[in-house]
Parts: C-alpha cells; sequence; structure tokens
C-alpha cells in the first residue's frame, strides 16, 4: 500500500512519461521523489561524490546507491538493476532501501 499512496503524488502525464521510460532508466530520475519517500535520486554510478563507481556511465542499469531529500548517501548493496518493467524495479528498490536503512540500524547498534 505503501508505493500506491507515492504513486498518487503523481500526475498522468509523469506517470505516463515514467512508464514509457524501460530503455532509458535514468530519465526516471526527476521524479523520484513522487515515486518513493525519503529518495531525491538514484546513483547508477559515478554521479556522486560517495558513488561506489567513481566513471560515470549514462547508459548504467546498475543501481549503486539512494540519495535521501537531505543528500546523504546510502549504498545499495550488489546486484540491484533496474531492468524490465519500471514499476518493478521501483518497488524492488523501494525495498532494497528498506532493508539496507535496518541494516545499517542493526549495524550502528554498540552492545555494552
Amino acid at each position: 500500500m505503501h508505493g500506491l499512496s507515492q504513486v498518487l503524488l503523481l500526475s498522468k502525464d509523469e506517470l505516463l512519461e515514467i512508464l514509457a521510460q524501460t530503455r532509458n532508466v535514468q530519465a526516471v530520475q526527476p521524479h523520484m521523489n513522487k515515486c518513493l519517500d525519503g529518495i531525491k535520486g538514484l546513483d547508477y554510478g559515478g554521479q556522486y561524490k560517495l558513488s561506489l563507481v567513481k566513471d560515470i556511465d549514462e547508459c548504467s542499469v546498475d543501481i549503486y546507491g539512494i540519495i535521501s531529500p537531505e543528500s546523504e548517501y546510502i549504498t545499495m548493496g550488489k546486484n540491484l538493476k533496474a531492468r524490465g518493467e519500471v514499476e518493478n524495479w521501483l518497488m524492488a528498490t523501494g525495498r532494497r532501501m528498506v532493508e539496507s536503512l535496518r541494516q545499517l540500524s542493526k549495524d550502528s547498534v554498540v552492545c555494552c
């Protein structure tokens, strides 16, 4: 249900533009803040200072990290690809974001 509430923030034109971007996944970037809570953008490699990949690839479908509205960078681990139907990889990105944040929270707890 969470993903559906975010999609309602998109206009019909924006939704159609996103769904049409199966070949150019990086064209979804301007709409990320309306698609997933807490994500300003996705790092497809080399686009951000903290990126794990230093060479920019304009055609990359690999998602290496997410950028929050506060410009915080969170790595997304391995094998997250923006491939296939846009709605499927956006939902997978949302799930991976939750998993990554949960693991970072667990790792940050210091046991006495």
